[in-house]
């Protein structure tokens, strides 16, 4: 891909694709060059952030970072009496996929260089040291990994795709590819299925990387298919959405007015995403991706997959703003005092929304929505989903 095509016909994100063309470089990437991965962890939905080097558990109640207890729920101090916090600065390591729950009381996080860590979620602590690297030289650790019972998968952010053994993270099987991994692949009983950079759509044996199927999706594809009902949908850089069957046949497309590159969000047979220029799709499943809605809410690039509820679908952009779009029709939602209920931030947002609901566990009374900034000084917002009521900002100190 011409990095100058991309700069100059897409100004708009020309910083973070740049900044992402450099991570699949071999040197060391500066703080700052993408986004927040977040997910959420146990019953009271608590947020991991993984930003730069480092790690951070939050609050949703409050959006304070989370302190750390002993065994029986009291809260630990260091030696000056000040609580423990669930925060961890690996100073030697860089983090840009979201790190995955592979116990129920550890984490795996893959490092940007080549290396995994296993921390224990009750204490916040890294146990594999300086971390275990992984046998491989094609590239770096920009794409989330995958855990199944016996392997683990991770793309390499300049080519192949590789499984390792969970017991010691020894080399199971490489599959190979012409240009870099960078989304989690998507793994369905025995098949494991990811994109790339070289404009393909892979499906591998998940047990020995044995090829199944390669499909051309005409344009770069650096964001993860959705596998629903049997079936791929996935969003490429030849502005266009694919709906796929598992044997690798396109069984409809449709076009959209820019590159996509976020993974559709399908529900009630309704699927939403979204392009670089600031567009919103929703598309009928069950009628060859027949269009449903269009509209343009932002003039900027939406990177995040839409969040769609009962009623809405949120939509998080680059002009620094939150849309509560209509569902049925696409419409920007009304506040009750009749003005568009648009939230805006102080920087452009690329990470995915997340939606936290009440739980007994976690003490929320009404379902929030979270969204992450580039902004340390606004690394996470929320707000409640149904008036988008101001409820807390986290700033990484």
């Amino acid at each position: 891909m011409n990095i100058v095509k991309v700069l100059s016909r897409h100004r708009l994100l020309g910083a973070a694709i740049l900044s992402m063309f450099l991570l699949a470089a071999c040197g060391p990437a500066p703080l700052g060059t993408s986004w927040a991965g977040l997910t959420t962890v146990g019953d009271q939905q608590y947020i991991l952030v993984a930003f730069n080097d480092r790690l951070t558990m939050v609050d949703p109640v409050d959006g304070k970072t989370v302190r750390l207890r002993n065994a029986e729920g009291e809260i630990r101090l260091d030696d000056s009496g000040n609580p423990r916090l669930w925060d961890i600065r690996q100073g030697q390591n860089q983090f840009f996929a979201t790190p995955v729950l592979e116990g129920e009381n550890s984490l795996l996080v893959a490092g940007y260089h080549q290396v995994l860590y296993n921390v224990d979620l009750p204490t916040a602590r890294i146990e594999n040291g300086e971390g275990t690297p992984i046998p491989s030289n094609t590239g770096n650790l920009v794409a989330d990994p995958v855990v199944s019972d016996d392997l683990i998968y991770v793309g390499l952010s300049t080519k192949n795709l590789v499984a390792l053994n969970r017991d010691d993270y020894s080399l199971a099987w490489t599959a190979e590819t012409e240009h870099g991994v960078w989304s989690k692949p998507v793994l369905v009983d025995d098949t494991l299925y990811f994109t790339s950079l070289d404009h393909n759509l892979y499906a591998v044996d998940a047990r020995t990387g044995a090829s199944r199927w390669t499909l051309d999706l005409q344009g770069a594809a650096p964001a993860s298919p959705a596998y629903v009902d049997g079936k791929l949908y996935i969003g490429s850089f030849a502005r266009k959405v694919f709906e796929v069957s598992t044997e690798g046949k396109i069984l409809n497309s449709y076009d959209t007015l820019d590159w996509v590159w976020n993974t559709p969000t399908v529900k009630d047979g309704i699927l939403y995403t979204a392009d670089l220029v600031g567009n919103v799709y929703a598309l009928d499943t069950t009628d060859n991706l027949r269009e449903v809605w269009k509209v343009r809410p932002s003039t900027m690039a939406i990177r995040p997959s839409p969040l769609v509820t009962e009623n809405y679908v949120l939509v998080a952009s680059r002009d620094q703003k939150l849309y509560w779009l209509n569902r049925d029709d696409g419409t920007i939602v009304s506040d009750s005092e009749g003005r568009p209920l648009v939230r805006e931030m102080q920087a452009p947002i690329f990470s995915d929304i997340l939606l936290i609901e009440p739980t007994e566990a976690n003490g929320i009374t009404e379902p929030m929505v979270v969204v992450s900034t580039l902004s340390p000084g606004q690394m996470l917002v929320a707000y409640s989903l149904e008036e988008g009521r101001f409820l807390w900002t986290h700033s990484l100190a």
